[in-house]
């Protein structure tokens, strides 16, 4: 009762109709990848030119706005505020909250070690370095040389995709707020529109992934036996 109540609550998110049809069909699955390496291949095109857009147009309030959202995709301010949040909700008995808060910060992790693993294989130098025109240089753990993908959007999808799946209500404002911070990486001219393209497909894929393979993470047993409680 408790798997089946658990399907049918997540498979209501639209994130997870569109892969269900996907697993159905090759061809849908192959339109999905179509349209993102369209996006992907618009923004390689266009970084330049973008980048040079975004210096343009800084203006105070935008300086205020990104500087207030950036430090939020920082490091691991997420993983560190989704730690703390599944333990506040252990503590209130928020089952729900522990559940995606334990899940967003395995996303966080694994989206993380991902893109942590791309960034030094493919040696893409910043918009603001020194060799912001040598394009890809290949593996290198020197500084600035790991502009690809975006590292702050990988993190912020994939966070912002698992308490989107839990919170469909919240979905929106959460990967509106996702999309700022992400922007605001541009406008700071630490990262290309294509990284942050492909850091945000990244995090979307690793939530969705973990959530399909069913990955047990503490407190998912908690939840599943208080739904049986209750059934």
């Amino acid at each position: 009762m408790a798997a089946h109540l658990h399907r049918n609550i997540f498979s209501s998110h639209p994130i997870f109709d569109i892969l269900d049809n996907m697993t159905l069909s090759g061809n849908r699955q192959r339109a999905a990848l179509g349209i993102f390496l369209l996006l992907f291949g618009a923004a390689l095109v266009t970084d330049h030119v973008v980048a040079a857009w975004a210096l343009r147009c800084r203006v105070q309030v935008l300086d205020l706005v990104v500087g207030i959202l950036n430090p939020i995709g920082s490091g691991i301010t997420l993983l560190i505020a989704c730690a703390a949040l599944a333990v506040l909700a252990r503590r209130l008995r928020r089952l729900w909250l522990q559940d995606a808060a334990w899940l967003a910060a395995l996303a966080f992790v694994s989206a993380g070690a991902v893109e942590f693993t791309l960034k030094h294989l493919v040696g893409r130098p910043r918009p603001d370095a020194a060799m912001a025109t040598a394009g890809l240089l290949g593996p290198s753990f020197a500084a600035d040389i790991d502009s690809f993908p975006s590292g702050h959007a990988t993190s912020v999808f994939a966070v912002a995709a698992v308490f989107a799946t839990y919170y469909p209500r919240l979905r929106w404002p959460l990967y509106g707020l996702a999309a700022a911070i992400a922007l605001g990486r541009v406008y700071l001219e630490r990262h290309y529109l294509s990284d942050i393209i492909a850091g945000a497909a990244l995090g979307l894929t690793v939530a969705v992934r973990l959530y399909r393979y069913r990955l047990i993470v503490p407190g998912r047993m908690i939840l599943e036996r208080a739904v049986d409680r209750s059934a």
